[in-house]
């Protein structure tokens, strides 16, 4: 049996009080959802806050979820990106250089892990400078791997929309990136 076809089991055990199986979906998504947080925000702290905050309200709302043609997923990152725009709309900050070190490869040279670190650093702030329905599209697509359709269902928008979003924030990317001067872009 895939993991895909075992996470609707999961849910349903989730709903009725198992904690292993609310652990086990927490296992799962923690780490894509913490992802997509630190890209949103652009510091580590504000990041696995909001990730926390995103699990918890799963815990809370989980008894009441259906699926309704939207994968649990796809659930999962509307909180995310909601609980992002709440964040912003009670004026955090907007750091522009905190993103975690968990996005670096571990058996890294010092000089690899700085460059390694700088890349990191010019994407977001490349990212940042792009519509935030751009970024969303580009972070969930490429940094978390996401196919297409799931995108679509998350943002709430048709494929062919998400394409064109993909293609003018690839295109946009690519400007910032080399007004950062980012090397092999």
């Amino acid at each position: 049996m895939s993991e895909t076809s075992t996470i609707p089991l999961l849910i349903l055990r989730a709903q009725r009080g198992n904690r292993e199986a609310t652990a086990r979906l927490y296992e799962l998504y923690h780490d894509e959802i913490y992802r997509f947080l630190a890209y949103r925000t652009g510091d580590a702290d504000s990041a696995a806050d909001l990730t926390g905050d995103v699990f918890l309200k799963m815990v809370e709302a989980l008894p009441h979820y259906r699926s309704n043609g939207v994968p649990f997923r796809a659930w999962l990152y509307q909180i995310a990106r909601n609980l992002a725009i709440d964040h912003y709309r009670r004026g955090k900050s907007h750091p522009q250089e905190n993103l975690s070190e968990q996005h670096q490869a571990s058996a890294q040279s010092p000089e690899e892990a700085v460059q390694s670190h700088h890349q990191i650093r010019d994407l977001y702030l490349a990212l940042q400078r792009l519509p935030e329905d751009q970024r969303d599209v580009l972070v969930l697509r490429f940094l978390n791997g996401l196919p297409l359709a799931e995108v679509a269902r998350i943002l709430h928008r048709s494929e062919d929309a998400i394409k064109g979003l993909q293609r003018r924030g690839l295109m946009a990317l690519r400007e910032e990136l080399k007004l950062l001067e980012v090397p092999n872009v």
